[in-house]
């Protein structure tokens, strides 16, 4: 009758671990643990012509681990996670090449909310909404619903301009993008934080020339993107994206009237710091 240590011994020989002796020493303990007078459940010989099984003992092997059946259950259910999270992983990269797709059908839904209950809608009822399902389902393929979240559909479409959000509870809005949609090119198509900051920073010099902060209005007629083209369509459509642009913390409105954000005067910060740092340069 061969020993455990035959058994392990014979079972390696076909791998890596062929005459390895520590490896036959952790394979043997598993196989035969009573004879180390350790009360656990024995590894069957036959366990091994399971594909799978056969390689979770040999990555318990590697990290110099004693196989055991818990051991490599553990291990096969951890590696089976990390599958599918790589999966989903690769699942979000496919998504984000649709992002304008889920950003508009995202977009829509945050502003219908609004408009029926005065607040935005929760990440979950519009990540578990039938319109996104449906687009999962027609761009990814089956995916557990559970799961959607982490395709990170609200991050990349707020990061695509669809929507904006912080932290605050029913925070969730329509972004630039589904604003300037209605528009095409009559309006500027400058990324969002492009337009963030040319507002913010448009604010900022009105009130530091006029000592006043200036009305939607005003900033409607006057600002215009880098290459000439409005900002905004009119005066409504201004008003109608003053809570992405306060979201987002670009602005801020006190009174009626309009001042930079937390965000905003970061941006005119960085702006300026920019500048002064290619003055010097200059010289």
């Amino acid at each position: 009758m061969p020993s455990c240590d035959d058994i392990a011994a014979a079972w390696l020989s076909g791998t890596d671990f062929a005459g390895d002796r520590d490896a036959v020493d952790l394979l043997s303990r598993a196989i035969s643990p009573q004879e180390f007078a350790i009360n656990r459940e024995s590894l069957p010989v036959t366990a091994a012509a399971d594909p799978t099984t056969a390689e979770a003992i040999l990555e318990l092997l590697r990290r110099h681990q004693v196989p055991t059946i818990a051991a490599i259950r553990t291990l096969t259910a951890q590696n089976d996670m990390r599958r599918e999270a790589e999966r989903i992983e690769r699942l979000g990269r496919r998504a984000q090449r649709s992002i304008d797709d889920f950003g508009r059908v995202l977009a829509t839904l945050a502003d219908a909310h609004w408009r029926a209950h005065g607040t935005g809608p929760t990440r979950r009822d519009v990540l578990s909404s039938e319109q996104i399902m449906h687009l999962v389902q027609a761009k990814l393929g089956n995916i557990a619903p559970s799961a959607v979240k982490h395709l990170w559909l609200i991050e990349r479409a707020q990061r695509a301009g669809w929507i904006a959000s912080n932290a605050d509870p029913g925070s969730l809005c329509a972004g630039r993008r589904f604003h300037a949609s209605q528009y095409g090119n009559r309006v500027s198509l400058r990324p969002v934080n492009t337009i963030g900051t040319a507002i913010a920073a448009y604010i900022d010099d009105r009130i530091a020339e006029n000592g006043v902060a200036p009305r939607w209005s005003t900033l409607t007629q006057e600002l215009r993107d880098d290459r000439g083209r409005r900002i905004f369509h009119n005066t409504a459509d201004a008003r109608a994206q003053e809570l992405w642009l306060s979201t987002a913390g670009w602005i801020e409105v006190r009174d009626g009237l309009l001042y930079p954000g937390r965000r905003g005067l970061r941006a005119i910060a960085r702006q300026s710091r920019t500048r002064e740092r290619d003055t010097v340069g200059s010289h």
